[in-house]
């Protein structure tokens, strides 16, 4: 692990305000808990568990959640946490979760941070740090609800992804200076097939957009013509991640999942769904990229600069903290919602708004979809904070 600052640019005048170490030699434990911001509330954030984490990503991290609460003009401060380990070593993960749980007690009782599951976690795991806390009823709640045989709580991030995706689609001619053929079912290529990416392609079917591409940790396939997606979710079942090295048609390729995205070149490609790591549209992949729009499902997908590449290529780099909100909107209802298909259709609503909204601001405004919902999120910030320095003035003042 490695908890060295490699991008200084990243600490600015608005946050991170701490970035705190977590260290148990005794059980190997090496995390870091970065707080972004705590002028707009307690800041809240999941809990990240890979191998190869980076302090940088967990910085990034934790301002795309400052970024995705002030779009959404949630009273929620932004944080992330990280912790250096193996998902897949069921031991090992449980034990770094007791002693991360442990360490980050007085964080959470003192509302300096709440936790939520992130990539390598999820409830269970999180009910457990609750639990070694002694502070269960703080755990998220299961709502007790399935939806094609899914608990729900898996479905909301996916499903808002393509109700953003969809109010895309048709209104390209207000930000794609490219004419479409809008007659053909759109394709599109999934990166991720866990519990986001295994909502997006249940979502993507019920709209009758064509899912072509898609990867898991085991590798990526490929079929122009589409997968049946009743199909994937059995051998999802069986094989897990090797679903990619299980499924069988006449046309599918089988690529390196690095390479998923490289294929759109080739091959008619709409939408591509980064819904895995950070920085996966990059330098090295971006000229063999060709689609209409990238809608992310996952967060900081977009490595630096590569924004601009994107606008001069003319692809729609949406911005990944309006796109994949659904969790966090769902939290917000849950406890007010008579049942699941509120839920669903509160994220709609909000996540259809806000879309609509960053489409026509970025037009009135002559700047690109991301710049625009980045400009809005930080003015956000901006405002608390100057408030925050005009109460501290008042009290030094007084005193």
């Amino acid at each position: 692990m490695n908890f060295n600052i490699k991008d200084y640019s990243l600490l600015d005048d608005i946050g991170p305000e701490e970035i705190i170490i977590l260290k148990n030699p005794s059980i190997n434990l090496n995390a870091v808990l970065v707080i972004d911001n705590t002028v707009n509330g307690i800041p809240a954030g999941g809990v990240r568990l890979a191998p190869d984490i980076s302090l940088d990503e967990m910085i990034r991290l934790a301002r795309a959640m400052s970024l995705k609460f002030c779009a959404y003009r949630l009273k929620v401060g932004g944080a992330k946490a990280g912790i250096w380990g193996d998902p897949l070593d069921t031991e090992s993960k449980n034990i770094l979760l007791t002693g991360f749980a442990n360490a980050i007690e007085t964080y959470v009782k003192n509302d300096v941070y709440y936790p939520g599951p992130d990539m390598g976690t999820d409830d269970r795991d999180l009910l457990k740090i609750f639990n070694i806390m002694g502070i269960p009823n703080l755990a998220p709640k299961a709502i007790g609800l399935k939806k094609h045989e899914i608990p729900v709580e898996e479905l909301f991030t996916g499903y808002g992804v393509v109700n953003c995706l969809e109010v895309i689609y048709h209104n390209l001619s207000k930000i794609s200076p490219i004419q479409r053929d809008t007659d053909k079912k759109p394709k599109v290529i999934l990166e991720g097939f866990g519990k986001v990416g295994t909502a997006l392609a249940i979502a993507l079917d019920e709209l009758g957009f064509i899912l072509t591409g898609l990867s898991t940790i085991k590798g990526a396939i490929f079929d122009d013509d589409g997968f049946d997606i009743q199909e994937l979710l059995k051998l999802k079942q069986c094989y897990g991640d090797d679903l990619v090295n299980q499924f069988e048609s006449k046309n599918v390729l089988h690529l390196e999942k690095e390479k998923l995205f490289e294929i759109s070149k080739d091959y008619r490609t709409d939408f591509i769904i980064p819904g895995a790591r950070p920085d996966v549209i990059n330098k090295h992949n971006v000229d063999r990229i060709d689609a209409i729009a990238i809608v992310p499902a996952a967060n900081i997908p977009y490595e630096k600069g590569i924004v601009d590449t994107l606008k001069e290529k003319e692809i729609i780099a949406f911005p990944d903290f309006v796109a994949n909100a659904g969790e966090v909107l769902a939290i917000l209802v849950n406890k007010v919602a008579k049942n699941a298909d509120e839920i669903f259709e509160f994220i709609k609503s909000k996540i259809t708004d806000k879309t609509f909204e960053v489409i026509n601001g970025a037009n009135n405004k002559g700047i690109s979809l991301y710049e625009f919902a980045v400009e809005d999120a930080l003015n956000q910030l901006k405002k608390k904070l100057q408030r925050k320095k005009n109460l501290l003035e008042r009290l030094n003042k007084r005193f």
